[in-house]
């Protein structure tokens, strides 16, 4: 079931037409011309009349522009490497990552707990990997799916979250702050930096199985989604563990779940109330963004290369586009629907591209990563460390081929090493 959604008066974005979000290749990449993940699939949860939150101050100012600490003349290979951010199951594989050049893991459903701080053995923790990748000259990114409720893979060593929906309807903004900065707090004990929430996806369904969203939305409310998203953000950022608010651009009135095949939202003029909370907390300084496999019809390329209904938007340039060039009150370009606001310069993630069928079923794991950071992703996310090899040798033969642009990896590792 569809839940009704209600537009809220300034901060909401109005209706867009599909010709103004219509971008060009060139315009996705800010610099150089070129342009889970979630594996959450647990049972449902009833829902109930969401309460109402503040929204956020429009007012944020953006957040700062990146400073580039990438040297432009090492080794492509671990160049390459060095944007991917993949899943890791337990010590050992993740030392072959770092050892790669990998500077982003994640711990996924799968991973062997003992791996984080003050679990196991201290020279098989997540300091001694992040030790390991100082020693090489950079630093270690180390990431969770800790939404709450039934996205967590944490609870067992830090106490359970309650999901989004029941946040939103028992406590308010202020307290849901102070509720994420504990168990941020706790994450950062464990070596985590860095959580892939909050979802500021709107309540499009009553269960997760209508479209894999369900109680992960705070509300279907952009006012109220943007509120509870804010305090979630401001508690992480107060525990010194960077936010993502995902899905971008709106999962929660797509039909399908994307870790099963294709997910379609509306055409992107109707989209506007589902891109309002992502355009007011990327503006929040320090936060980033993760891009879903979503096919959003309207969200072509200018040239016509890349449809919006054809391409999953974790692949797509225009979708890129629309958030690096600043989301407005027309949807994306300024106009009769109110003005294009500030654009988003921080690192942008894909969800999972070599576990989720809305990619699989398309691609390979090689040349997903290849088309996501064409299209304008800073970081590739795979589910697996055991990817690494092929994936590397993947992108290294794409800009040997002239396919992608050497200087669109030099921009994406910049993005993320900055952090």
């Amino acid at each position: 079931m569809v839940t009704a959604r209600r537009r809220t008066p300034a901060t909401v974005l109005a209706v867009a037409t599909a010709g103004v979000l219509a971008f060009s290749l060139v315009a996705c990449s800010p610099q150089d011309g070129g342009t889970g993940g979630t594996t959450d699939d647990a049972p449902t949860t009833a829902a109930s009349p969401a309460a109402s939150a503040t929204a956020s101050d429009p007012a944020t100012p953006p957040a700062e522009q990146p400073t580039s600490c990438v040297d432009g003349e090492q080794d492509l290979a671990t160049l390459a490497a060095s944007t991917l951010a993949v899943g890791v199951v337990g010590f050992d594989d993740a030392v072959q990552a770092v050892d790669a050049g990998v500077r982003h893991i994640f711990i996924g459903s799968s991973t062997d707990l003992s791996i984080l701080d003050g679990q196991g053995d201290p020279g098989r923790s997540i300091s001694a990997l992040k030790q390991r990748a100082a020693d090489a000259g950079g630093e270690l990114t180390v990431s969770v799916d800790e939404e709450g409720g039934q996205v967590q893979r944490l609870g067992s060593v830090i106490g359970d979250l309650p999901s989004a929906r029941e946040l939103a309807e028992t406590r308010s903004p202020e307290e849901v702050r102070g509720i994420y900065a504990e168990h941020g707090r706790k994450m950062g004990e464990l070596g985590i930096t860095m959580d892939f929430a909050p979802v500021v996806d709107l309540a499009g369904g009553e269960s997760i199985s209508d479209n894999a969203i369900g109680d992960r939305a705070f509300s279907d409310d952009p006012g109220v989604v943007t509120g509870y998203g804010r305090a979630a953000v401001d508690g992480l950022l107060d525990a010194g563990v960077t936010p993502v608010i995902k899905h971008f651009p709106g999962h929660g009135h797509a039909t399908g779940d994307s870790h099963e095949g294709t997910v379609t939202t509306p055409p992107v003029g109707e989209m506007g109330a589902d891109l309002a909370p992502f355009a007011e907390l990327s503006q929040i300084p320090g936060v980033a963004v993760m891009v879903g496999h979503m096919q959003t019809p309207g969200l072509d390329t200018g040239d016509g290369s890349v449809l919006g209904a054809e391409t999953p938007s974790s692949l797509n340039p225009a979708a890129y586009a629309l958030l690096r060039d600043g989301i407005g009150g027309d949807g994306g370009a300024g106009g009769a629907g109110g003005e294009k606001g500030p654009g988003f310069d921080g690192i942008v993630f894909t969800d999972d591209l070599t576990g989720m069928q809305a990619i699989t079923d398309l691609h390979d794991g090689p040349q997903a990563v290849v088309q996501a950071l064409r299209a304008g992703a800073d970081a590739p996310l795979t589910s697996t460390a055991a990817d690494v090899p092929a994936t590397v040798a993947g992108l290294v033969a794409a800009v040997e081929n002239g396919e992608l642009d050497r200087g669109r990896l030099t921009e994406a590792a910049g993005r993320l090493c900055a952090v």
